[in-house]
This record gives structure tokens, sequence and C-alpha cells, in this order.
């Protein structure tokens, strides 16, 4: 199984997969249902979780994105699938973006795991404002500009399809902004649109020799189809307790450290080093993780640590 898991992950690494326009994240391994609507309600309970990241902490109009989600299993009329909503605050110098949206999820037995095909759909809610004073240039007047502050609301959706195997593995693949919506101000003559994004994500979690502890690697690759990033993480969890773990990109390395209680409370924190120029210049990047997990359903049972997403 480790070597299947091998060949996935370098599989992935290749595909041709980056986001420029979407928030980033270092805790991609645990934040699944806001790329892949197949996702939600995979492992069969209620789980709640919220991110606030603040990313290059020192430069004015520097970006700060926060998300809320929530996702459950659902069995509705002998039908198994999930539901789950989530909610993201994105703020990037003049522009404000508000995005919510609605994951459905259809689960199958598959190949001895569970398959998830879901679809989501919402709405983007950009703010431009118009505050910004640009550096000064032989030109009066920048078209780019809006003289008023102005706001566009438009109509997203995804599609994804989510893979669990034996409470162990994990594989996705989803598209996001999938019809290309425009992005058309009043009064500003130029007009762009959300690029179609590609995910895909892979991770793993086993027992190393008999100890305590449990390495879960992961692979999570983005593209908008012109450039590609690819994310890995490697998480360490000392008896289903103590997390240490670190994340490497193409521009960033993410040292993280939390907590995963009995109750399914997880707490985590991330602190991003740019390997970049930025580093000079930025006090880096600083992410909180918060989730709680819970059987609704069955909640006289005792708490099992079950979860194929490490929550």
């Amino acid at each position: 199984m480790r070597k299947f898991f091998t060949v996935i992950c370098f599989l992935l690494i290749f595909v041709i997969v980056y986001p420029q326009q979407d928030p980033e994240f270092a805790h991609n391994m645990y934040n699944s249902i806001y790329t892949n609507p197949g996702s939600a309600g995979i492992d069969g309970r209620i789980c709640a979780k919220v991110i606030n990241r603040q990313q290059w902490v020192g430069f004015e109009g520097a970006p700060v994105t926060t998300l809320a989600s929530v996702d459950t299993d659902l069995n509705f009329l002998g039908v198994s699938g999930g539901v789950g909503l989530s909610i993201t605050d994105d703020r990037l110098g003049m522009l404000k973006r508000f995005n919510a949206k609605l994951a459905f999820s259809y689960h199958i037995d598959f190949l001895g795991g569970k398959l998830g095909i879901g679809v989501d759909a919402g709405i983007i809610n950009n703010d431009l404002e118009a505050g910004w004073n640009p550096p000064e240039s032989s030109s009066s007047d920048d078209h780019l500009i809006p003289d008023n502050a102005v706001r566009k609301i438009i109509f997203d959706a995804s599609i994804g399809a989510f893979y669990t195997f034996n409470e162990k593995i994990y594989l996705g693949l989803s598209i996001s902004h999938i019809l290309q919506p425009n992005i058309e101000y009043p009064d500003v003559t130029s007009a762009s649109f959300l690029r179609r994004h590609y995910f895909a994500t892979a991770g793993y979690s086993f027992r190393l020799f008999d100890s305590p502890i449990e390495l879960q690697p992961s692979v999570f690759v983005k593209s908008d189809g012109t450039t590609i990033d690819n994310i890995i993480n490697l998480t360490s969890l000392y008896n289903k307790f103590f997390l240490l773990g670190v994340s490497y990109g193409k521009e960033a390395l993410s040292p993280m450290i939390g907590v995963n209680l009995k109750n399914g409370l997880r707490v985590s924190y991330s602190y991003e080093l740019s390997l970049n120029k930025l580093i000079s210049h930025s006090k880096g990047t600083h992410e909180v993780f918060v989730g709680y997990c819970f059987d609704f359903w069955r909640i006289d049972t005792k708490y099992k640590y079950r979860c194929t997403r490490y929550l």
C-alpha cells in the first residue's frame, strides 16, 4: 500500500494544476471541503472548521483570509451522501472578496473504500475600493482604478471527486470556477474573469513501526492552467495528541504545531517562511486552524480517532 501511495504522489506532482486568484492555505490536508465538494460528509461526522491566515505580515494591504466551513454526512431515502457549507472572507489591498457556497456529495462504495462525487454552487461578492493612490506617472488617469467604490456579485460553481480507503488513504481531484465567470465593474473599462482552477491531492497515514507515532505525508497540487505549484506536507502525530509537521512549496516553508484532543477538537498553528526576497521585508505568514468533529447521531458511543483527513 505504501508503494501505491508513492506512485500516486509522483503522478500528482506532475499534474498540470496553481491557482493565482484563489487564497492559499498551509492546512490544505484539513481543508478539503473548500477545494473539493466531493469530500462533503465523507468521514461520516459533523465537522466544523475555521482558518485565519495573515499573509506577509508587515506589508500594508497584505492578504488576510478567514475561512469557515461545516459539513456532515446525509442519508435520505436510502441515498448516502453529504452536504457542506463554506464561507470565505479574503482581503487584499483595495479588493475585498466574500465567497459563500453550498456543496452536495453523493457517496458510493468503490474498490473497498468510499467515493464521493460532488458539486458546489454559490456567490462571489467582489468589492473594489477607490481609495488606493497609485505611484506618480506620466499618465494622469488609470482606467483600471475606479473613481468610486464598486461591487460585483457573480455566480460560481465547482465539481470534484474524493476517495478514501481503509481510513488511511485519501485521493481527490476537483475543478473550481468551471464557468469562468466574468468580473466587469461599472465605470472600469477593463474586465477580468476567474480562471478555471484545478486541484489534486493525496494523503496517507501509517504508524511508525510499533511506536505511538503516526506519520501522515500528503501532497497538494494546484494550477490555473498556466502555472503549477505543489505543496508537500509531512505531519507526525504522537499518541494521537501532539502534532508536529512541515509543509514545503515552491516559495515557502511552513513548520506547524498543534494538538488533537480526544473530544474531536484540533488546534494547529503554522508559521510560513518565504524562500524568496520577501523574507527580508516581511515578518512571515501566520495561520491558525481550529476544527471540531463529532458524531451527533451516535453521541453515546466512545470517541474514536478515525478520520481519513486526520480530523
